[in-house]
């Protein structure tokens, strides 16, 4: 990072689905302020989490948070009172659609949750939070972000398990992190070995084409003179480490290799706090690499590609350390920093 730069004016990108406590507490404040729920009315965890299709978790958050705000008090009874006033007449209603100013055809449960949907959004949170330390991450507290069932936290968790992003501590607890130096030694090690394996079953099979366009990319982006975004530094490294390995028949070495690039983490991370890296480097690298094969000297591109993955190694370890002054990113509730 820049030494001019403000290191707590970090911005972290939070383009993630809205959280499902938000939904409930917006749909209340609103049928508050519009005065249909009116001075005094009673809610309570249950119906509200039955007339949303959800867990009381999102619920019990939602109404916590409107207390704070004083739309809500608390009823000596149980559960809440509409208005700051604890003391008055409670009036228990039947909560509908109407009630909240709801159409009678506007949908009100959740659509039905898929490991698909947020399988994205989980794995980016999972590994923004590698770097920082380790974490738990609490099953139950998942499944209320997404406002998905237990079962789809589960899959999506072995899947990641298999790729080495999150693992399982004697208590059978899903844990996450921490990532530390010795870790990227060791994966760059693995991947200096098999990536250029890959790349000499991959790359003479690849169409032209796709090599081409490869090219284009790298070149555009060295001709731009200008510090590339994260996503852009995303696709470029896409092209170089699977793109150019997936034609590969091997399988066993593919999956291999796909655990091994956890480390890219690292970058990947550092790119998206910071809003770009310096890639020039590497992206000159990278056109080595595409020369060679351009020209069919494949066992040159190997080597290439090895070469680019020892010095390569340097360098995320250096993020990596560089990443211990960063301020914690904001993450979700459901990983909570364990002291390790």
């Amino acid at each position: 990072m820049d030494k001019t730069e403000n290191e707590n004016a970090v911005v972290y990108d939070n383009g993630r689905p809205e959280p499902r406590y938000l939904k409930i507490k917006n749909a209340l404040q609103n049928a508050i302020e519009q005065g249909l729920l009116t001075d005094g009315t009673v809610l309570t965890e249950d119906p509200v989490a039955r007339l949303f299709g959800t867990s009381r978790t999102p619920v019990r958050t939602a109404l916590n948070e409107l207390q704070q705000q004083g739309l809500l008090s608390r009823f000596e009874g149980r559960g809440f009172l509409v208005g700051p006033d604890s003391a008055a007449e409670p009036q228990r209603i039947a909560l509908t659609h109407e009630t909240l100013g709801l159409s009678a055809d506007q949908p009100i449960k959740p659509r039905p949750g898929t490991a698909e949907r947020i399988a994205k959004d989980f794995e980016s949170n999972i590994s923004l939070a590698l770097p920082f330390g380790l974490f738990l991450i609490n099953e139950q507290a998942v499944a209320d972000h997404y406002d998905v069932s237990r079962t789809v936290v589960r899959e999506l968790l072995s899947r990641f398990q298999d790729r080495g992003l999150v693992r399982k501590d004697l208590r059978s607890h899903w844990i996450v992190g921490p990532l530390t130096a010795r870790d990227i030694a060791n994966y760059f090690a693995v991947r200096s070995k098999l990536e250029p394996l890959a790349l000499l079953d991959s790359a003479p099979v690849t169409k032209p084409r796709i090599i081409e366009a490869m090219w284009t990319r790298t070149s555009e982006a060295l001709k731009s003179g200008q510090r590339l975004n994260s996503a852009t530094i995303e696709e470029l490294e896409t092209d170089i480490h699977i793109r150019l390995l997936e034609k590969s028949p091997n399988t066993h070495l593919l999956r291999m290799i796909r655990q091994s690039q956890i480390a890219l983490v690292v970058n990947s991370v550092f790119a998206h706090v910071i809003g770009s890296r310096p890639f020039v480097v590497g992206l000159q690298e990278h056109a080595i690499v595409l020369e060679f094969i351009k020209r069919g000297s494949y066992a040159a591109a190997a080597d290439a590609l090895e070469q680019h993955l020892r010095l390569s190694a340097e360098r995320t370890r250096q993020r990596l350390m560089a990443m211990s002054v960063f301020p914690e990113p904001d993450l979700p509730a459901y990983l909570k920093p364990l002291k390790h």
